[in-house]
């Protein structure tokens, strides 16, 4: 055999196992399985409880998000302060566990709050925020008369001061708790958990009628058609989508939708706009029935000849995935602006490759990015990606494993810690500051109008 050709065969050959080699390595370092325990049948709640915290306690030698001694003391200080308290009713275990978890001050270290809703009951009302207001916009019968109502209170307590007091029970960045903050508003049994209800049965609303008077009703928890609209709020404010929700009423079927909320069950969607572009970024996920990366070249490619005065990227419902999607479409658009201006929306919900993608942007576009909307759903630095998921063995609550670093804000350097990609292809924008705040105004909505797109509207007249 030639001698060139077997130093090539050797060279390969080498380069293939160190790339398994790589690969072994970053893979023990982040994915990191739960840990395997057999628990014998339990014969009472307590031991089923007290079986689950055994089991907690061993979430913390997994996940990362616990990095200092502080917080690895509080997380034990509470499950021992839970334990010496059981048994307890399911709802208020539930709660117990969501505070352990925010001990870690890190925003992805919560109980998923659509997994919180799925444990807990609710009143069979859904609420929105509109610009600090909360307003009833899905409702069952009989209570389909207050879709549109201000709520000025929640059990004699204000939303803002209820939103306040339910802090404890999640860590991190609390706007990421206000968008899912109605989930939590309407469960009699969270409420009850945290110390704010009467009953885990029912909630006293007081609210303000269509003719500005003050009323109050007793709603009681339906677990009938609970599931149905689901847990993501956006979704509730898509007529379209909820239409077919058996025994639900919409806040105003009839309305011209307004363009954010007509596609929210896509991951991408895009809308010529004046002589704009927009284009809605719901979820750094691909799909079986949409490449994101495959669409995005599209839309480029249907206005490859057409000028090009400003480009919308919407991320304010992004709750992640894969950072990476998006990025060559964010670097080919703002070439094609060629200076002009580029919006970034964000919302509360923008959260994880969310908060990442718009930071691409923002680098990418630097001073022709105009960020509008909402402050973002987390901090810049958080711990995500990695482990698999730990699921409490009789309250069957799942908890995920967090094991890599990021920070977006001065770059990510620390091999450590940090999440390995990064390192080579993460970026530093040292904040996400809105340039303009615009919250989603009711009488805009009813109007078939969102707010954001409105006031982006107005600055390219």
């Amino acid at each position: 055999m030639n001698k060139w050709l077997k130093r090539f065969i050797v060279t390969v050959f080498g380069a293939v196992l160190l790339l398994m080699l790589v690969f072994a390595i970053f893979y023990h370092r982040f994915v990191i399985e739960a840990p395997q325990r057999e628990y014998p049948r339990p014969t009472s709640l307590k031991e089923a409880q007290r079986q689950d915290l055994e089991y907690l306690a061993l979430f913390i030698d997994k996940d990362r998000s616990f990095d200092t001694q502080e917080k690895r003391i509080l997380f034990f200080t509470h499950i021992d302060t839970v334990k010496s308290r059981l048994p307890l009713d399911n709802h208020k275990f539930v709660m117990s566990v969501a505070k352990i978890m925010a001990q870690a001050d890190n925003t992805h270290t919560n109980i998923a709050p659509r997994e919180l809703a799925k444990h807990l009951n609710a009143i069979p009302i859904r609420c929105y925020w509109f610009d600090g207001d909360l307003r009833v916009v899905l409702a069952q019968s009989p209570y389909q008369g207050l879709l549109g109502v201000r709520i000025t209170k929640i059990n004699e307590r204000t939303p803002s001061d209820l939103f306040r007091l339910l802090k404890p029970w999640y860590g991190g960045n609390h706007n990421r708790l206000r968008f899912f903050s109605p989930l939590y508003f309407m469960s009699p049994e969270i409420l009850d958990a945290i110390g704010c209800g009467y009953t885990e049965n029912a909630i006293t609303l007081v609210y303000e009628d269509h003719l500005g008077m003050e009323k109050h009703i007793v709603v009681e928890a339906s677990t009938e058609h609970q599931n149905s609209v689901g847990y993501w709020p956006p979704h509730w404010l898509n007529g379209n989508l909820m239409k077919s929700k058996k025994n639900w009423h919409h806040l105003n079927p009839a309305i011209s939708l307004p363009i954010p909320f007509q596609n929210t069950n896509s991951n991408v969607w895009h809308k010529p706009i004046r002589n704009g572009l927009y284009v809605q970024l719901n979820e750094s996920v691909h799909r079986e029935t949409c490449n994101i990366d495959a669409y995005l070249e599209k839309v480029l490619h249907g206005v490859k000849n057409k000028p090009l005065k400003f480009a919308i990227l919407d991320l304010r419902f992004n709750p992640g995935g894969d950072y990476s999607i998006a990025r060559s479409f964010i670097k080919k658009i703002n070439v094609r602006l060629n200076g002009n201006p580029f919006y970034i929306i964000t919302g509360n919900g923008t959260f994880s490759a969310g908060i990442m993608t718009a930071a691409i942007a923002k680098n990418t576009a630097k001073s022709n990015a105009i960020i509008i909307g909402e402050p973002i759903g987390d901090n810049l630095r958080f711990w995500a990606d990695g482990g698999s998921t730990m699921v409490l063995p009789n309250s069957k609550i799942p908890l995920r494993i967090w094991t890599a670093y990021h920070d977006w804000q001065n770059g990510c350097n620390d091999w450590s810690k940090c999440f390995w990609i990064t390192i080579f292809d993460g970026i530093a924008v040292e904040h996400l500051n809105l340039d303009k705040k615009v919250s989603l105004r009711f009488s805009d909505y009813m109007q078939g109008e969102d707010s954001a797109l409105k006031t982006i509207l107005k600055m390219q007249q």
